[in-house]
């Protein structure tokens, strides 16, 4: 009997262990979580999305509470015909338990693939649950000049919702 008992625990940790497996990585695939547009004046418009990989649990400890979750938001300027003319993003990775939530690491990035376009700066910074990028891009054309500034803000709350 003790035999069967052992056999049995050992099958079933054996599956619980592979059910945990192939749930961490099936989260590992990334996915869009929200879209918004913001049309301006001249006919462009602002393309604003949060992508990432789901939350999972902290690896350090299956026993932890301790959630952790990365995401990124992007804000595209693009023109009326729906080209990318340059963007900025702010990736960051928060903590949270239900009660509250950390941002634990955070990086900015930009792309520009208008030559009509060059961003000018790009700095990010973190505060408690959030982070934020801001870029100045400036446009060419005539030999004018115009600036537009964008800053993009990550947040999570205590229950891993990042908006």
């Amino acid at each position: 009997m003790k035999n069967f008992t052992t056999r049995l625990l050992f099958v079933t940790l054996f599956i619980c262990f592979s059910f945990s497996i192939l749930s961490r990585k099936s989260q590992a695939a990334s996915f869009t979580s929200s879209k918004q547009i913001y049309l301006l004046e001249n006919g462009d418009y602002l393309e604003t999305i949060i992508t990432g990989t789901p939350a999972f649990s902290n690896n350090i400890s299956y026993l932890s509470s301790s959630k952790s979750i990365t995401k990124t938001k992007t804000s595209k300027y693009k023109s009326k015909n729906g080209l990318t003319l340059w963007s900025v993003s702010i990736k960051a990775t928060f903590t949270y338990n239900g009660r509250t939530s950390k941002c634990t690491s955070y990086s900015h990035s930009t792309t520009c693939p208008s030559s009509a376009w060059k961003i000018k700066t790009v700095t990010s910074s973190k505060r408690g649950s959030s982070a934020t990028a801001t870029a100045v891009a400036v446009h060419s054309d005539n030999n004018v000049q115009k600036k537009f500034t964008k800053s993009v803000t990550i947040s999570c709350n205590s229950n891993g919702i990042v908006s």
